[in-house]
């Protein structure tokens, strides 16, 4: 009545917990249980095992012998001479050792005399050292190691290398997990050749409607690049004599309190041309930050040699309409610090600017004419040049008729545009000699009218039906293939209008006259396929079934167009011959399967009977084996009377990963220029991979560094 004894194999349930041992001792009155030989213990996702152990299971405290503790989150274990469990997830521990490593003998582990445990918190490790195998290597009177998943405030993982243009480099962050919604991260960048980097970086998501990222980064840098012949950036004619540098950038998205109100905000300012270059692969760094942007908010960030931008956008829908308010500054970071100087800037900044826009709908219920416009106010503001404001109109009207030949789409539209300039330059701005820009107004229509149509034939298969068996689950089969051709034709005019004394605040300034006519036709390929999947049926059990879907698997386009206007020029004949017709444009893409993807887009010259531009690349990806990337781009120097480019390009990538060979994976990736052999990249990785460790080593070269890197990961701490 006051005893249970259990021998062999016994067991103790309550719900979903559990205690096993080779022998139990139950006492009924005070719910107190002695466990001894062959111990197991499960409270949740975490296990322990001992010789011996005590619990009183209403309080949930109790003692283990020669005990250890696995806990599942973290993957980690924990043992020690005795272990003491309190009220709560908390253990103490005598003789403690902690590891993420499976096994009897640890790759690596802490060993403390003593330890505090707290379940899904802290380990706390007094005078522990750190062990590899069983040997010893470093000794510290106090360590923290967490136990937990979630978000918590510590030392992230360092970088640490050494490259030619920064010397011998540590990295070192700390993150402060602020609350639930938002955290903040100092790091701390050291560069024997550059000095230290300070860099701080704030996220907040206070609600679903609203996300925010800022970060700054400050460095005071001992080297000056001062002569344009210097191997890091030959060529450019550019210099660098600032020590003070530095890198702004951030987002915000909302929702205002009036909830069909949308604020989008954009920061991105540095202090010269090369900050975004010469500090790109860091955990501070442009691709870093690039990454992380366009995760958080879908947005990209300028190439970083390009000018940076930054505004804001607050925008308003209904059914029908939106209308938008936003500012937009644009920094040349060419400017200034031994350059050219900033009061010579003509980039515009568009401070402020209106948008509304009116969809496209119909004008009348049975009769199938569309109407949509657009309206815009701007003030153009420059520190060198013409400025002022630029207001426009532009309604559409679209006349679609379809029929089941085909369909035909005419439109037709006007732009209309008021300047009032405020400061008038003696010449055209972007670089181009003309007359006073003193133009009030220009009126500009447009037409165009497009008719396609499409055939198509389905050829069936009759492929070997699939089993309905779980060993046949992923398995697919074709079942048909419909070929569809689509042919397009379309005319597109605009008519000469002298627009050179009107201000010129971006190339949208000069509309050029157009009359020219596109012909296409496009071809694509989509397969029926059906495959093996696991299913509920109605009883809620998993069932082997057959699901159907589309792909296409190819497209083909062909484009060339014929430019009525460049057929009767009369002007630099002696230059230029008349050339018409425009490059045969073919665009290619094939999907076999989803493991292999192959693109290529070409321009082919009928007058130099050869590419002028070229761009293709192949995806090979196979899990069992990696991964492979092939590209190739090409464009060809021209010199005609419509387009002009002084120099070609001829550009190769390539770069792939292999699924892990034993322990080991590689990964790599390099870039040739064959027009400027000192423009590549190489970049290869050999990374060893244990269960609780990874050894990485990575070298990089670029035009600008040699960087040599080497990761040690250790699981569970930092990973």
């Amino acid at each position: 009545e006051e005893i249970l004894e259990a021998r062999g194999n016994v067991h103790l349930k309550r719900g979903n917990e559990y205690l096993k041992a080779d022998f139990a001792r139950y006492y009924m009155s005070t719910k107190w249980v002695f466990l001894q030989g062959n111990v197991i213990v499960r409270t949740g996702r975490d296990e322990l095992k001992a010789e011996e152990a005590e619990f009183d299971l209403r309080s949930r405290v109790g003692w283990l012998k020669k005990g250890q503790i696995f806990m599942a989150g973290p993957h980690a274990y924990i043992s020690g001479e005795r272990i003491n469990k309190h009220w709560g997830d908390v253990y103490t521990f005598q003789q403690a050792k902690l590891s993420t490593c499976d096994g009897e003998v640890p790759a690596w582990s802490l060993v403390a005399d003593e330890a505090v445990v707290e379940i899904d918190g802290y380990a706390r490790l007094t005078r522990s050292s750190f062990q590899v195998k069983d040997t010893p290597i470093a000794y510290t009177p106090f360590f923290l190691f967490p136990t937990k998943t979630s978000r918590q405030t510590g030392l992230l993982r360092p970088e640490f290398g050494r490259s030619t243009s920064k010397g011998v480099y540590y990295n070192q962050p700390f993150f402060w997990a602020i609350n639930e919604s938002s955290d903040l991260t100092v790091n701390e960048y050291f560069m024997e050749r550059r000095g230290l980097m300070q860099g701080l970086e704030y996220r907040a998501r206070p609600n679903s409607d609203t996300s925010f990222w800022l970060r700054g980064d400050w460095l005071y840098d001992k080297k000056l690049d001062d002569d344009d012949s210097r191997g890091d950036y030959s060529g450019d004619g550019l210099v660098r004599n600032n020590h003070q540098r530095f890198w702004l950038r951030g987002m915000l998205d909302t929702k205002l309190p009036d909830l069909d109100w949308r604020f989008k905000a954009d920061l991105d300012f540095a202090s010269d041309q090369y900050f975004l270059s010469e500090f790109k692969s860091s955990f501070s760094g442009f691709n870093r930050t690039r990454e992380d942007l366009f995760t958080l908010f879908s947005r990209d960030l300028q190439e970083r040699d390009r000018n940076r931008v930054s505004g804001f956008l607050l925008t308003r829908e209904w059914a029908r309409g939106a209308v938008a308010f936003s500012s937009v500054y644009e920094q040349d970071t060419r400017l200034g610090h031994g350059n050219r100087s900033s009061s010579d800037d003509e980039t515009v900044q568009r401070l402020p600017q209106f948008d509304a826009f009116l969809y496209k709908g119909r004008l009348f219920e049975d009769f199938p004419l569309e109407f949509e416009a657009s309206a815009q106010a701007v003030y153009m503001y420059r520190r060198s040049g013409t400025r002022g404001a630029r207001y426009e109109i532009h309604p559409r009207l679209t006349l679609p008729l379809n029929s089941r030949y085909g369909s035909i789409i005419a439109t037709a539209g006007l732009r209309y545009n008021i300047y009032d300039s405020s400061s008038i330059s003696n010449t055209n701005s972007l670089k181009d000699d003309g007359p006073r820009q003193s133009g009030k107004s220009r009126t500009l229509p447009d037409f165009s009218i497009a008719g396609f149509t499409e055939f198509a034939r389905v050829y069936g298969m009759d492929p070997a039906p699939l089993a309905l068996t779980e060993s046949n689950v992923g398995e697919s089969r074709w079942m048909a293939l419909r070929h569809s051709v689509q042919p397009r034709l379309e005319f597109r005019h605009i008519p000469n209008e002298y627009q050179e004394d009107n201000p010129r605040y971006t190339y949208d300034d000069r509309i050029e006259a157009r009359t020219e006519l596109v012909y296409s036709i496009t071809n694509v390929l989509t397969a029926k396929t059906e495959e093996v999947v696991l299913e509920k049926d109605e009883n809620g059990d998993m069932r082997p079934t057959l699901r159907t879907s589309y792909r296409d698997v190819a497209r083909l386009r062909l484009e060339q167009s014929y430019d009525f206007r460049e057929a009767t020029r009369d002007t630099e004949r002696d230059r230029h011959e008349r050339r018409p017709f425009g490059d045969v444009f073919a665009d290619l893409t094939i999907y076999p399967s989803e493991r292999l993807s192959i693109t290529t887009r070409n321009d082919w010259s009928p007058y130099v009977n050869a590419l002028t531009r070229h761009q293709s690349g192949v995806n090979i990806n196979f899990p069992e084996y990696g991964s492979v990337y092939i590209g190739y781009d090409l464009r060809r120097s021209l010199d005609e009377y419509k387009r002009t480019r002084e120099e070609g390009v001829q550009y190769l990538r390539f770069g792939f990963t292999t699924a892990p060979v034993g322990p080991f994976t590689l990964s790599t990736y390099f870039s040739h220029d064959f027009k400027d052999a000192g423009n590549k990249e190489t970049d290869i990785s050999l990374a060893f991979n244990h269960q609780c460790f990874k050894i990485v080593g990575r070298v990089s070269v670029d035009p600008q560094e040699e960087n040599y890197q080497l990761l040690i990961v250790l699981t569970g701490l930092g990973d």
